[in-house]
């Protein structure tokens, strides 16, 4: 049986199932934006559960991650780069770094991964890639019900029981200016 490309795929595409030849061309466009944008792309084997980690400077993917995954690793860890080494953004680490209350500690932590997620749309669509919103917020609420579980019962939970679709979709913010510097290593997971 021939395949489809992807935009003739009829339905809704789940976390996990995005036609490669769509991933390639994203992939071409966004990793040209993030080192445009002053980050380093590395690969090197991380130990497991570490998918990518981050330092102000580079962004590391291990390279046994599959393929999709990689992508939205790689948006997602520009958007905390971002974070880390934009100014105006700062005031807003303290909270996560200085909260013994574990609702407040996850209140925040959500607001620091969606704004994270909303820079990784904005350079997706600096790019020219806009028909994979959805695709892209569903990958975000995914990842998010996935933190959130680590977060509240200590442990790893399966991927598969935390795959979200027809999220709401994710607003893009302004990419604000960057002071690139080293910061202490952080992971994704």
């Amino acid at each position: 049986m021939p395949s489809l490309p992807g935009h003739e795929i009829i339905g809704t595409r789940m976390v996990g199932e995005m036609p490669p030849v769509e991933l390639v061309d994203m992939w071409i466009r966004v990793t040209s934006a993030v080192v445009k944008h002053g980050f380093e792309i590395r690969y090197r084997d991380l130990e497991p559960p570490r998918t990518g980690t981050f330092n102000g400077l580079h962004i590391v993917l291990d390279p046994d991650v599959d393929f999709e995954m990689q992508c939205f690793i790689l948006l997602h860890l520009f958007g905390h780069s971002v974070q880390w080494v934009a100014p105006a953004l700062q005031p807003k680490l303290k909270f996560l770094q200085c909260s013994d209350d574990k609702e407040e500690f996850l209140m925040h932590l959500r607001d620091y991964e969606f704004e994270a997620a909303r820079i990784g749309m904005r350079l997706l669509h600096s790019v020219g890639v806009t028909q994979l919103d959805q695709w892209y917020s569903d990958f975000v609420e995914t990842d998010w019900r996935y933190v959130e579980r680590f977060y509240r019962e200590g442990e790893i939970p399966p991927w598969e029981e935390c795959r979200a679709s027809s999220c709401p979709v994710i607003t893009p913010c302004d990419i604000p200016e960057l002071e690139h510097r080293e910061v202490e290593v952080r992971f994704a997971f």
